[in-house]
């Protein structure tokens, strides 16, 4: 005879999803790092095909995704 599985109140996903946001908080500090780096070489002069927006379009992108990750970690810092 079997034993009975004793089935928990949560969907399936949520351990799987609480994965999913760390690698993606993961990949979005890095993406913030990438894009801190393209605004740096903007300031320099420095124009290559990694830059294919314009300044005031990098700084709002940047700003997203800082807000985004802040908004993540349950603070404002970053």
């Amino acid at each position: 005879m079997e034993e009975p599985i004793e089935q928990l109140p949560y969907a399936d996903w949520v351990d799987q999803d609480l994965l999913t946001r760390e690698l993606a908080g993961n990949l979005l500090d890095e993406e913030i790092a990438a894009e801190r780096e393209r605004l740096a070489r903007l300031e320099r002069g420095e124009r290559d095909e990694g830059i294919v927006m314009s300044r005031a379009d990098m700084e709002r992108r940047l700003a997203a995704m800082v807000a985004a990750r802040a908004q993540a970690q349950g603070s404002t810092e970053k």
